[in-house]
C-alpha cells in the first residue's frame, strides 16, 4: 500500500524545478510512465516512486509499481491536484520519480572507451527539447556518451527529462563540461573532433571516419564557438537541396550520425 505524501515531500518536489536545488541535492524528477520505468530498469537510484490513485488502478500502474517495490523503491500517493502542481505537462500521466544523478567521469569515459567508439558533445545549446532529442538520437545510434558544455541547458531540466524518453538512463550524460579542456583530453586518447558547421570542410558523406570519432554540434543560432572551431580536426557540412536557411540541432545530429553509422556498417543499420 502506498504511503501518503507529506508537505515536505511535496515541497522537495517542487524545489527539484529549480537547478540550484537539483544541483545541492543531487536529485532530479522524472515525470511518465515510460521514463519512470526505465529509470527503475536502469542503474540509476530511485529514491521514490509518487503515483495517483487512477495510475495505481490501472493494470500498466500496478506492474510499474509491483517491479518498483520488488527493487525495494518506496511508494507514495499522490492526488491529481498535487501532480498538477509539480507536473508542467498538459497531460500528467500519474507517475513521478525522484531519481539520485549519475555521476560520469570525463577520465574515466574517454580512457575506457572502445576502439571504435562515438561521443557527441554540445556546445551552447540551450533549448531543452533539442538536448532531449538529441540525447535519444545517441541512444538510437548507439553512441558512447553525449558531453555538454558549460553554455548548454542542464541535463536534468524537467523538459530535458521528458523529451528524452527514458534514453537518459541509456547514455552517460556528461553536463557543465570545459568544451575546448575536453575535446583536448579527447585528441590526446585518439580522438579526432569533427565539428558541424554549415560551412564546413566537407560534407558528412563524404568522409572517412576514424575509428573514435567525436561530433560537436554547436549553438541553435551562432553554431559552435570559435574554440571549439580551432580544435576542430574536420569541419562538418550536410548537403542542402533546397532553400532552407539551416538545420534544426537535433535533425543535424540524426543525419551526421546516420552517416557514421551508415560508413561503419555499410547499410545504415
Amino acid at each position: 500500500m502506498a504511503v501518503p505524501l507529506t508537505k515536505a515531500k511535496l515541497r522537495e518536489l517542487r524545489d527539484l524545478a529549480r537547478k540550484n536545488h537539483r544541483e545541492s541535492t543531487g536529485r532530479f524528477v522524472v515525470d511518465g510512465l515510460r521514463s519512470v520505468r526505465e529509470a527503475i530498469d536502469s542503474s540509476f537510484r530511485v529514491i521514490e516512486l509518487f503515483a495517483t490513485q487512477d495510475l495505481e488502478n490501472s493494470a500498466a500502474g500496478q506492474a510499474l509499481l509491483a517491479e518498483a517495490r520488488k527493487r525495494s523503491v518506496i511508494v507514495a500517493h499522490i492526488t491529481a491536484r498535487e501532480m498538477e502542481q509539480i507536473s508542467d505537462t498538459v497531460t500528467a500521466q500519474g507517475v513521478l520519480a525522484m531519481v539520485e544523478w549519475r555521476q560520469w567521469s570525463v577520465a574515466h569515459l574517454l580512457a575506457t572507451a572502445a576502439r571504435a567508439s562515438l561521443i557527441v558533445a554540445l556546445d551552447a545549446v540551450a533549448d531543452p527539447g533539442n538536448v532531449g532529442s538529441i540525447i535519444r538520437t545517441c541512444d538510437w545510434f548507439g553512441a558512447q556518451a553525449l558531453v555538454l558544455g558549460r553554455n548548454s541547458v542542464d541535463v536534468h531540466n524537467p523538459k530535458v527529462v521528458r523529451s528524452t524518453m527514458g534514453s537518459l538512463f541509456h547514455v552517460p550524460v556528461l553536463g557543465g563540461v570545459d568544451l575546448p579542456e575536453f575535446l583536448g583530453q579527447a585528441k590526446e586518447q585518439g580522438y579526432t573532433v569533427y565539428a558541424a558547421a554549415a560551412d564546413g570542410d566537407a560534407f558528412a558523406d563524404q568522409v572517412t571516419y576514424a575509428a573514435k570519432v567525436l561530433v560537436v554540434l554547436g549553438n541553435e543560432a551562432w553554431g559552435v564557438s570559435d574554440p571549439v572551431n580551432s580544435a576542430a580536426d574536420v569541419r562538418l557540412a550536410i548537403r542542402r537541396h533546397g532553400a532552407a536557411e539551416s538545420l534544426n540541432v537535433g535533425v543535424a545530429c540524426g543525419i551526421l550520425l546516420a552517416a557514421i553509422r551508415r560508413q561503419r556498417t555499410g547499410t545504415g543499420d
